[in-house]
Order: C-alpha cells, then sequence, then structure tokens
C-alpha cells in the first residue's frame, strides 16, 4: 500500500478534517482513483493479512505520528494529510499537483 492508497483512504473517509480540507480545494474520491489509475494502473488483490507498506507510506504514516505528538494530540486524519503533502516524492503528493492542489495551501488550510 502506497501513499495514494492512504490518499483514497482519507477521503473515503469522508468526515475527517482532511477530506474536509481536499473536498474544499475540489478533490475528490472519484479524480483520485482516476489519477492513481492513469499513474499505477489497476492493483490485484491481496490476501487478507498481508497489507504492506511501502517505504514511504510508512515514512508518512510515521511523520504523522510525530506532526500529532508535537501538538500532543492523537493522530488524526489532518496530520496524515499533512504527512501525505510534506513528501513530495510520493505518489500522493505527484497526484495532488496534477489535480492542481498546491501543498502549501493545504498545509495552511490545515493550520491550527
Amino acid at each position: 500500500m502506497g501513499t495514494e492508497h492512504i490518499l483514497l483512504a482519507l477521503l473515503r473517509e469522508g468526515d475527517g478534517s482532511a477530506a474536509t480540507v481536499l473536498t474544499s480545494f475540489g478533490v475528490t474520491y472519484p479524480y483520485v482513483r482516476a489519477a492513481v489509475i492513469r499513474m499505477m494502473g489497476v492493483g490485484v488483490d491481496q490476501a487478507p493479512g498481508e497489507l504492506s507498506l511501502t517505504g514511504r507510506a510508512q515514512d508518512a504514516i510515521d511523520r504523522a505520528g510525530r506532526e500529532a505528538s508535537i501538538r500532543d494530540k492523537p493522530i488524526g486524519t489532518e496530520h496524515i494529510l499533512l504527512a501525505l503533502v510534506r513528501e513530495p516524492g510520493g505518489a500522493a503528493a505527484r497526484i495532488l499537483l496534477q489535480l492542481d492542489v498546491d501543498p502549501a495551501a493545504v498545509q495552511a488550510a490545515l493550520a491550527p
């Protein structure tokens, strides 16, 4: 599972801060899914329990944890989205750029 899958999950969750910010920029699940397919193709299903993260995805999750701990809060979708946009080499950040979403604007929208 890569950063693009995490981005899709944030949008699918729908009620979190990340989904709210992303939709305010016009980013929707169908747009991101189409971008993922264009970029990566269609993957294959894995058997339950075989989920593994790419290095960038694991780094993003770790970064989200550090961001949350700095603010003395539990990890929320906003921390995960911040971590994704701060990883410019990740597929999620590249997809957002393709959709004309400025990472700095996302960070500003999520600022406390």
